[in-house]
């Protein structure tokens, strides 16, 4: 039996009132579920000041899932801004450090360290 994208990609949206928005997925990310997020990745980047997309309940991402990232933060174009946090020791930080991530996107090992960042760059 085939899982759905639903099943292999979990969405949360969190918004606070300070123009920081947190996109939060679990699963995976990958060719057959970067269709569910796109739309509201890229949309959720027009409003808030900030985003951070948090990935530390991803399990798995390929290519076409850090593409989407470096589109996102292209897609900020100077203004606010995009964090990524991305769990220590996971399969996500493991292609990141091998396809070296590092140097295109701002990466965090918790959501704390990210909204830090974002808040000294306002500053």
């Amino acid at each position: 039996m085939r899982r759905t994208d639903r099943e292999l990609l979990g969405i949360e949206i969190e918004r606070s009132g300070n123009g920081l928005s947190v996109i939060a997925l679990a699963g995976e990310l990958d060719l057959s579920t970067i269709p569910r997020l796109e739309d509201r990745l890229l949309h959720e980047l027009h409003d808030p000041e900030s985003v951070i997309v948090d990935l530390s309940q991803l399990i798995f991402i390929d290519s076409s899932g850090i593409g989407l990232l470096i589109k996102a933060h292209r897609a900020m174009n100077g203004a606010g801004g995009i964090n990524i946090v991305v769990a220590e020791g996971s399969q996500v930080e493991r292609v990141f450090d091998i396809a070296g991530i590092g140097v295109t996107l701002p990466l965090f090992p918790d959501r704390d360290e990210a909204i830090t960042a974002l808040e000294e760059r306002a500053d």
